[in-house]
């Protein structure tokens, strides 16, 4: 870790959180996260760095030239950064704080049943009342709502200074009133961080040391950064593959760009097909969620050499899990099963949510010897192993331990009884794990679990256990802590860590210094993003921000207490301590059987997978299928899969080595292409001021 390496991994971390938000909701260019845990803005500009400038700078003078380590440095601490601006934090961090008060008055429901009353103090932009204070709660609303909404009045620019401007802008952010909130959720963010870091650095020795995971985003990342010494270009771009490969993929995707810009001049290279016409052969598949899309053959080639890193196993896995989905759910739509499932809950979500938690505990159970000798470490019980990590881990255990129970201190102080913040908390940090096991064993650099916490204790409890209060406090906290966990910090820095360590960096200083870059990022990306909101307004055509999350808990809590006011028990369901409502559970209808369902299809899998040799199923399959992401990546796994083992067949490990350049080629000529309309669509906006046409081809 040199100096230079440091300080460029700093400034560009805080670019990315500072600039994400004003670059997707501002400007509405192609956003930096794109890609999730395979950045564009990142490994996008590693790529053309490595290729052109990183050459052209050891052409000038060698010391110029960056080494591999520092490059890593850099990358891992940037792509930490990513979790920052996205669906990870910000894209629904303050959105959640102010945008509540502007639904409840357009939204009926709300306001006759006074749902932000439940709201614990703190948690929002602090209201007077209307009925006492009307004048100052309208001074207060068109300050802080009204005002986020539409952005403030500016006075005209003219030849004003840059410096004059941005300090307008400053000042119309009403600070005052954003402190409270700020100072509730920010450390709740910052242990959520320092906890994340602490388990990458504790799971990370067990993952590679002893399972041997392959990390396939570190080691791409890896391929491009290795460089020989005395050498201009990295090792990988002097194989003639390589060039094959990224030359067939810039084409495609730069003569299919250029066809969105000049539909009239271009012909498109196809990559999705309809299969439509199968239907005739199985009209019920319609009636499966996620069925029907079996039938668009969507060709990612990023996801085909993606799947020819991997395992046969993982690729087979992948590429038949929305099939088996079909297969599995069709008997139980077939007897008038409700298989339909959003973000809060429904059959698919416990179902997922049984999963994940058995995919957790036998992750425990894998490496229990490993990380009870850690436990023990850090308690003083042992003397730290260098087998285990060290002191390192035996420190990040005990911060570990001390995050979360600051976490849980904090959530039960909003009022949250501790019980469930418990709960909240381990779940929490749980899905952070599994996310990014399923990163470092798959490959997969997009990911949805689709299930939320609330949501899992609100149908396994019943609206009486888990009252109204419960539900949107709890909701809350998931919120802003962990909606969308592949953009969470933990999974980017697992990867980070495998990348440094190929490279020889520190892991622990890379850690340790991937949190501090967290903490000031944050902070800054946080001021950056008011000053934005407040001068141009709040992005109303992003539903997912502007009004699926801050609505997100309310919605939920509504009809529970519709419900319970119907049947009188609102009240006492609110009056009663938690110990007192535990006789009165109420599990959804069909909420039991999915959530078993799911714990014993990955105890099943993960059984036969250590007793049965031959057995060609990872238990991953049922922590992902019916999701998003499968739907749009599950053809393209199986050609991955498909090329592989012909590869095998026809031409031994011999031909799998000769063709793993090329693949490396396909992925970076996918980034760089990506890297290339980024640069070409901020131009574009630079000189007309228009939003510039969008060619997506990540699957997202």
């Amino acid at each position: 870790m040199t100096v230079r390496s440091i300080i460029l991994a700093f400034v560009c971390a805080i670019f990315i959180a500072a600039c994400g938000y004003i670059n997707d909701a501002v400007l509405y260019l192609e956003s930096f996260t794109n890609g999730s845990l395979l950045p564009i803005i990142v490994i996008g500009t590693l790529a053309l760095f490595v290729m052109v400038f990183n050459p052209l700078l050891g052409l000038i003078n060698k010391k110029l030239q960056m080494k591999g380590g520092e490059l890593a440095l850099i990358v891992a601490v940037s792509c930490a950064a990513c979790s920052i601006p996205g669906r990870g934090m910000l894209e629904q961090f303050t959105h959640t704080m102010v945008m509540p008060y502007h639904w409840e008055r357009v939204t009926p429901g709300w306001k006759q049943k006074n749902v932000l009353d439940y709201v614990p103090k703190g948690a929002l932009i602090v209201m007077p009342d209307e009925k006492t204070e009307p004048d100052l709660h309208t001074e207060v609303y068109e300050r802080t709502v009204t005002a986020y909404l539409i952005g403030t009045q500016k006075v005209a620019e003219g030849d004003r200074p840059m410096w004059r401007s941005f300090k307008d802008a400053v000042h119309r952010v009403p600070w005052a009133d954003w402190r409270v909130p700020l100072m509730t959720w920010m450390p709740l963010v910052f242990l959520s961080a320092l906890a994340s870091v602490c388990l990458a650095l504790i799971t990370y020795r067990q993952w590679s040391a002893h399972e041997y995971l392959s990390f396939p985003i570190a080691d791409f990342n890896a391929t491009l950064i290795e460089r020989e010494e005395g050498k201009l270009l990295p090792a990988i771009c002097r194989n003639r593959m390589f060039w094959v490969g990224l030359l067939i993929l810039l084409f495609i995707r730069v003569n299919n760009g250029l066809c969105v810009w000049y539909p009239d001049y271009y012909i498109p290279v196809q990559l999705t097909w309809s299969l439509a016409p199968f239907s005739k052969v199985w009209p019920n598949l319609f009636r499966v969620p996620y069925g029907s899309s079996l039938l668009v053959f969507r060709f990612f080639p990023l996801v085909v050499a993606f799947a020819f890193f991997l395992s046969s196993e993982i690729s087979l896995t992948l590429a038949l899990s929305q099939l088996c989905w079909v297969f599995c759910a069709f008997p139980m739509v077939t007897v008038g099963m409700n298989l339909n499932t959003d973000w809060v809950g429904g059959w698919q979500g416990w179902q997922r949510a049984g999963a994940c938690i058995m995919m957790f505990f036998f992750l425990l159970y894998t490496g229990r010897h490993y990380y009870w000798h850690v436990l023990l470490s850090a308690l003083g019980l042992r003397k730290p192993d260098k087998e285990d990590g060290g002191s390192a881990n035996a420190w990040a255990m005990r911060l570990l331990i001390f995050a979360f129970i600051a976490m849980f201190m904090m959530i039960t102080r909003l009022g949250l009884e501790w019980p469930f913040a418990l709960i909240t908390v381990a779940l929490m940090l749980m899905t952070f794990v599994v996310v990014s096991r399923i990163s470092a064993e798959t490959g997969l650099f997009f990911i949805q679990p689709r299930w939320t916490i609330f949501g899992l204790l609100t149908a396994g409890l019943g609206s009486f256990a888990f009252p109204p209060r419960a539900q949107i406090i709890c909701g809350l906290v998931c919120i802003f802590l962990s909606i969308d966990q592949c953009q969470a910090l933990m999974p980017y820095v697992t990867n980070g860590l495998k990348l440094c360590d190929r490279t020889k960096v520190s892991t622990t200083k890379y850690g340790w210094s991937t949190l501090a870059m967290y903490i000031i990022a944050m902070t800054i990306a946080v001021a950056v993003l008011l000053i934005a909101v407040y001068t141009w307004g709040a992005p109303q055509n992003m539903d997912w921000s502007y009004k699926r999350l801050p609505t997100m808990s309310f919605r939920t809590a509504l009809p529970e207490i519709l419900q319970l006011e119907a049947v009188g028990s609102l009240e006492e369901a609110d009056a009663l301590p938690w110990w007192q409502r535990l006789s009165r559970i109420a599990p959804r209808e069909n909420f039991i059987g999915a959530f078993v369902f799911g714990i014993v299809l990955v105890w099943f899998f993960s059984f036969l997978r250590l007793r049965v040799p031959w057995w060609p199923l990872h238990p991953v399959m049922f922590l992902l299928w019916a999701t998003y992401p499968m739907e749009q990546t599950c053809h393209a796994f199986f050609c991955g899969y498909l090329i592989k083992v012909c590869a095998i067949r026809f031409g031994g490990m011999k031909l799998v080595r000769k063709l793993k350049p090329f693949m490396v080629g396909v992925i970076a000529g996918e980034l760089l292409s990506a890297i290339i309309f980024m640069i070409v669509g901020f131009i574009y906006y630079l000189n007309t001021g228009e939003t510039p046409k969008i060619y997506r081809w990540f699957p997202r």
